[in-house]
């Protein structure tokens, strides 16, 4: 009774919830309305605002820097942008996220400067500065430097009188508008001889509007992008763009810069540069991906904070900005998942001034694969924009009869972009396409000693005739914000992602004969449907209680999973992994399934960042999930089930700084992850199975220390980290019989991690990582205690650097270097065999100057024979690493 009194409330909630949450749905339709009259209908008041004459000339006094900001952490500036416009120049500084900056203005003789508190400059700016000369007959220069450790300069020199200065504030942050003033006006406009003026108050709101660009304005574009692997911030940590450094959790950022660097054309391949990330089951190399994260297999791949469920199908990074690695459990956030980690692409969007990118890359293999990236404003004096992001790619294989294709289109549009809210809509659309695709090798002939041999990495003991595949996945999404004032705002995303897998023809492994050379193999046609929709709505805002500052973030988020796999289990005839020939047919159906699985949850999380004192942050969360699980097997009908499950995941965090730059951290965090069957009990008097209850979802839970820095004045940032990661009701079998199964067991992983970013010295760049894992099983009915956890290393690291020359007639000439390193890792569960460790080395050289960029990279360049890992659970399915592959790139924006 009180079972269905659980069901019957958990229902019932879940309804609520929708409701709920179909209302909030109206009001941001509300705000959308809104500021889409906004965008479309200024008024003619706001288009204009003629500046004073006093304020053309301000201050005839040297400046002073600015009282600093009260506000806590520095605004980013990441890049500089310089746009030529018929009325003089625009100076764009883009931030890192959409913080309100607050201005000063100050003249002196024949020069404009504009004094920015709270605020850094990011990379090799921060050092040398970003200037600009003989922009235009009237204007000498514009310089931007870092003025004192939180206050950026910008200082505007006209040629012999100082230039007009005026400022908006938007989505991407400080648009500057610089009109050259004439000697004659200049002389009009001169003030009488009077006592300095104060400048004007920073908190005001009363900056002045740009003028808008003639819609016949030529826009010419002067970059100032510096090329860091460094990024400051992290959206996956807390859900609010905020500094690693104030995170209780390890997390790693890899930016398009490193995936540029090293040629990285797949999402599995950013893995290496990860500490205790591997592929592990999946080949590296293929648009299919799963991690193993901290010793345990993940799936838990966000698209731009949102789960997405059918990146683990196919995946492109074509349109990624940057990579974000969370490890340790992340439900407290983001809901059901894996305990290892969670990774989340972030994606590209449009740009506020026109650049259009053509690219081709070309390689071993018959690799050949253009791609463009355009974008640009819709017209020259709207903030409303387009990208669009275009890659086709063709590609053979080191493994025999391998071919492979896809097309991925991926346009993003900025749909509203005022002070107050931007709503950014997009699509994915990603075709996949192989033929006589080949299985993983066995164990025996590979990493094990066969009497007959060593087999060749490059074999292909499928059936190339009959192995081929064909996919496609669509992803629409939006993304909308909406700032009610300066400390509170609400978010509004949505993702509808599809899978459809309308052929899917492959063999698998089965056994390896007695005669070590004879293998048993398996036809699988496995076509399959996947649809996934997730809406998440959060609030956010900063307040004070007393002397204590708050960061809040409370949100709702719904998910909806659906799945139809069909697989037909055909037999073939055996192979001779030494000598194959091809039977090019199948023969007898062995077996059939055809199953539907539905998942529904509602997510409700809570979440406080709390700063006692610049030294010392609290972060408390939590989360409620109301999950219902229908599993439909509609071939036996006795298999059907329907679950519901509640969880609650928290997360306790400290964060203490004793100095500004570095961070020591502890924290506790929980998961969960509905597991898809039901108990199987053998009753021994009947000498049967019997089905019992669903399976309770899996448990995590994570201790972790550590300690972060940002050194050498923040080029350099360093975490080290230490954990202990423990996961129960893991399935296995019971005490009774083979066939029976139970959720009894129970594993665990320690370890400890080192990750180094930055720029040591002005052109050269360093990624480097090391990590310890000990993952192990200790409570299990089938597998003995104490075995490790396979695709595991006990030791990892990596060393990826780049040196670009700076100056001189080589400017823009640069070398990569990189190391890969994993120990000996074990197979199976079973420990039954191991795969040897590893030392892989990548080099690349490139050359860039202005708008042109060529590279040539060599992945592996010793030609190591290595594995990366093996899959479910045998010995006859061993990941093959590729040989040394050859690839070049060259691009051109304009």
């Amino acid at each position: 009774m009180a079972d269905k009194i659980q069901a019957t409330v958990g229902s019932v909630m879940i309804r609520v919830l929708l409701v709920s949450s179909l209302g909030l749905a109206i009001v941001v339709l509300g705000i959308i309305r809104s500021s889409w009259a906004e965008v479309v209908s200024p008024e003619p008041s706001d288009l204009l605002i003629q500046p004073t004459s006093s304020e053309l000339s301000e201050l005839s006094e040297p400046p002073t820097p600015p009282e600093p900001s009260t506000q806590s952490v520095p605004v980013q500036i990441i890049n500089v942008q310089v746009t030529s416009t018929s009325d003089g120049l625009q100076l764009r500084l883009q931030t890192s996220d959409r913080a309100t900056l607050q201005p000063t203005r100050m003249q002196t003789g024949n020069q404009v400067i504009v004094d920015i508190p709270n605020a850094q400059l990011q990379g090799q700016m921060r050092e040398d500065a970003w200037r600009q000369e003989n922009l235009t007959p009237e204007i000498t220069a514009i310089e931007v430097i870092q003025l004192d450790a939180n206050t950026v300069r910008v200082t505007v020199t006209g040629t012999t009188t100082a230039p007009m200065v005026e400022w908006t504030i938007d989505s991407q942050g400080l648009l500057l508008s610089v009109i050259p003033v004439v000697n004659d006006a200049a002389e009009a406009l001169e003030p009488p001889v009077s006592p300095p003026v104060s400048p004007p108050d920073a908190s005001s709101d009363a900056s002045p509007t740009v003028p808008p660009p003639s819609p016949n304005a030529i826009r010419i574009i002067v970059t100032g992008d510096q090329e860091t692997y460094r990024v400051s911030e992290s959206s996956v940590g807390t859900r609010t763009d905020t500094d690693i450094l104030d995170v209780p959790q390890s997390i790693q950022v890899i930016p398009d810069e490193v995936i540029e660097d090293q040629g990285i054309r797949s999402l599995g391949d950013v893995a290496r540069n990860t500490a205790g990330v591997s592929t592990g089951r999946i080949s590296s190399d293929s648009l299919a991906t799963e991690f193993v994260i901290r010793g345990f297999p993940t799936e838990n791949i966000l698209r731009n904070g949102l789960r997405d469920t059918t990146q683990q199908f196919a995946s492109s990074i074509d349109n990624v900005e940057q990579i974000e690695v969370l490890r340790g459990p992340a439900s407290v956030l983001f809901g059901q998942g894996s305990l290892g980690g969670t990774v989340n692409l972030v994606t590209e969007e449009p740009l506020e001034a026109p650049a259009y990118s053509l690219e081709y890359a070309g390689g071993q293999f018959n690799l050949y694969r253009p791609a463009i990236d355009f974008s640009s404003p819709f017209s020259p004096v709207s903030p409303l924009g387009y990208r669009f992001n275009a890659t086709y790619e063709n590609s053979g294989s080191f493994r025999d009869f391998e071919d492979s294709s896809y097309l991925f289109l991926a346009p993003t549009v900025t749909l509203i972009d005022t002070d107050n809210t931007n709503l950014i809509a997009d699509l994915e659309y990603l075709r996949f396409q192989s033929s006589g695709t080949a299985p993983e090798l066995p164990a025996s002939g590979t990493v094990v000693d066969n009497p007959n041999g060593e087999l060749d990495r490059t074999v292909n003991l499928g059936e190339p005739s009959l192995s081929e595949s064909d996919s496609v996945i669509t992803r629409l999404s939006y993304r909308l914000e909406h700032r009610f004032n300066a400390n509170w705002r609400i978010r509004n995303e949505f993702l509808a992602a599809f899978s459809e897998v309308s052929l899917n023809r492959g063999v698998i492994p089965v056994e390896l004969l007695s005669d070590q050379r004879t293998l048993r193999r398996v036809i699988t046609e496995n076509p399959s449907n996947l649809s996934n929709y997730t809406l998440n709505t959060n609030l956010i805002g900063q307040f004070a209680t007393g002397i204590f500052d708050h960061e809040l973030l409370v949100g709702v988020e719904l998910f909806r999973d659906t799945q139809r796999d069909t697989i037909d289990i055909i037999n073939v005839a055996t192979i001779d992994i030494f000598d194959p020939e091809y039977s090019g047919s199948a023969l007898n159906l062995l077996e059939r399934q055809d199953t539907r699985t539905f998942r529904n949850s509602v997510g409700i999380y809570l979440q406080d960042q709390i700063s006692f004192s610049d030294h010392l942050i609290l972060v408390l969360g939590g989360r409620f999930d109301f999950v219902n699980l229908e599993f439909e097997n509609l071939l036996r009908a006795e298999d059907n089930f329907a679950s519901e499950e509640q969880a609650f995941s928290p997360r306790i965090g400290i964060v203490y700084k004793p100095e500004e730059t570095i961070s020591l951290y502890a924290s506790y965090t929980r998961s969960f992850e509905p597991v898809v069957g039901r108990e199987q009990l053998f009753d021994s008097d009947n000498n049967q199975i019997i089905l019992g209850d669903p399976f309770e979802p899996e448990r995590g839970t994570q201790y972790e220390v550590g300690i972060k820095a940002d050194l050498f004045d923040e080029r350099l940032s360093v975490t080290l980290a230490l954990y202990q990661l423990e996961r129960t009701n893991v399935t296995t079998t019971g005490p009774d019989s083979s066939f029976s199964r139970v959720q009894v067991g129970e594993q665990r992983s320690q370890g400890v991690e080192l990750n180094v970013v930055g720029e040591i010295l002005p052109g050269w760049n360093l990624l480097a990582s090391y990590a310890y894992t000990d993952a192990r099983i200790t409570d299990d009915n089938q597998y003995e205690i104490g075995n490790r956890l396979p695709n595991a290393p006990e030791h990892a690291a990596s060393l990826w650097t780049t040196y670009e020359i700076q100056s001189g007639t080589l400017q823009g000439l640069g070398l990569g270097f990189g190391l890969f390193f994993q120990s000996e890792r074990v197979g199976d569960l079973n420990n039954s065999f191991r795969l040897p460790s590893y030392l892989r080395t990548d080099a690349a050289l490139f050359y860039r100057r202005d708008r042109f960029r060529a590279s040539l990279n060599l992945q592996n360049l010793f030609d190591v024979e290595y594995y990366t890992g093996s899959r479910d659970n045998t010995d006859v399915r061993v990941v093959v690493g590729a040989p040394l592959t050859i690839s070049g790139q060259i691009s051109w924006e304009f």
